[in-house]
């Protein structure tokens, strides 16, 4: 019979053992410790990087808002204001949003991180490409590769022990302005700001000197009014932009008396949705019977119209005084059998705002409305330029008719990268 041995160990032995798993242990630890550190900071460094874009998205948008204004439409419009004013706009906007619960602590600064400029396209590519300039510029682009590091301390600890900068976020935006608008379409609560209202844009008869190309394409209107774009009022004064006064059907005149026309959006002519429209804007349902858009890129576009304006929508356009909306400009009018009421052939989209509303002796309505300019997400833009050669060998066109006319009231303002 075999006896087992037994093998006994010291104690100098069992603390020597344990003195070698406790740092292997501690390592193990230190290890599982660090990875999970580093996939906290990843999603960390994701969220803010995420957030910091949103940001900086925001201040463009701000900048881009402040580029297109009034001032386009003086005789000489002042662009270093402008860029001023966008410049102050985007600063402000990166104060009020935060990252990471923290401000984003960079300053934007024109010709440093905040650039202004055009979108060129590029021959080899076709693609467009941004050209920093001061002359006349429609983009704006804003980088952040320098921003201060956010505080998180793991990803404090990791730059420092790496010597990266795995705490630091940026980002490279653009926003870009094109105001070859050939419509407007409504969104999901998000109406088209625009007024039922439809102002006569030419008259060959002459009977009319109150029109739009007389009194604003050829600056023939008064200039007696000006808004002022810090506190969003309206007072008396020159601004350098003249004024076209509207008018509607007196008392027993006719439809072809006046020069403004509200058009029929679904509302027939009923005073409580034409107030609504009035101060809000045309929705996705006002334009059922026009497939919920209004295009003007063809041949003039007949609309449902009435001259009379009633006091209900009087006191709607008194109410929107200073208010930046779309308007219709219309070629003609032709009356309805009963005499009241028409159809406008409507040509082309304009932007203004109401610097006065008046009532007159033979209760006409008179609205003095001054041009505006104006941003919205609604704009339909024009399809990008055919090429005109294969257009002409196929369509017999000019390349001036394929061209895009420029809308110098409405803009839509987009983000490009």
């Amino acid at each position: 019979m075999k006896r087992l041995q037994k093998i006994q160990f010291t104690r100098a032995q069992s603390d020597a053992r344990r003195g070698v798993i406790t740092p292997l242990a501690a390592i193990v630890l230190l290890v599982v410790m660090t990875g999970i550190a580093l996939i906290v900071n990843r999603l960390w460094l994701d969220a803010a990087s995420l957030e910091v874009t949103t940001c900086v998205e925001t201040a463009a948008l701000a900048a881009g808002h402040e580029l297109v204004s009034d001032e386009l439409l003086k005789e000489k419009p002042d662009y270093h204001l402008l860029m001023e004013r966008a410049e102050t706009s985007a600063n402000q906007a990166l104060k009020l949003n935060t990252v990471a619960g923290q401000r984003i602590g960079i300053n934007l600064t024109k010709g440093d991180n905040l650039h202004f400029g055009k979108l060129v396209p590029v021959e080899e590519t076709g693609l467009r490409k941004f050209l920093q300039t001061d002359h006349e510029p429609q983009s704006i682009q804003i980088k952040t590769h320098n921003s201060s590091r956010l505080a998180n301390p793991v990803a404090d600890f990791m730059s420092d022990l790496t010597h990266t900068d795995l705490g630091r976020t940026s980002a490279q935006i653009e926003a870009t302005l094109d105001n070859n608008v050939q419509g407007v379409r409504p969104f999901e609560n998000v109406p088209v700001p625009a007024y039922p209202l439809a102002i006569l844009k030419i008259d060959p008869t002459g009977k009319h000197t109150e029109t739009w190309e007389l009194q604003i394409n050829q600056k023939r209107g008064r200039d007696e009014y000006r808004f002022d774009p810090e506190t969003k009022t309206v007072s008396r004064g020159s601004d350098g932009i003249p004024e076209i006064i509207l008018t509607g059907k007196p008392r027993r005149g006719e439809i072809t008396d006046a020069n403004m026309q509200l058009l029929d959006f679904g509302s027939d002519f009923k005073s409580e949705a034409v107030v609504r429209q009035i101060r809000s804007g045309l929705t996705r349902k006002d334009l059922k019977h026009f497939q919920g858009e209004l295009l003007f890129n063809g041949p003039p576009l007949p609309i449902h119209c009435s001259p009379d304006i009633e006091n209900a929508e009087q006191d709607a356009f008194q109410a929107m005084i200073g208010q930046c909306r779309i308007c219709f400009l219309y070629d003609q009018v032709t009356a309805s059998s009963q005499k009241y009421d028409g159809t406008a052939d409507c040509t082309n989209l304009v932007a203004g705002r109401i610097m006065a509303v008046q009532r007159a002796d033979n209760q006409t309505t008179k609205i003095i409305l001054q041009p505006a300019v104006m941003t919205t997400r609604t704009a339909i833009l024009a399809q990008p330029q055919a090429d005109p050669s294969a257009a002409i060998s196929t369509q017999k066109q000019t390349a001036d008719s394929l061209k895009p006319v420029a809308n110098k009231y409405i803009y839509k303002l987009y983000l490009t990268r």
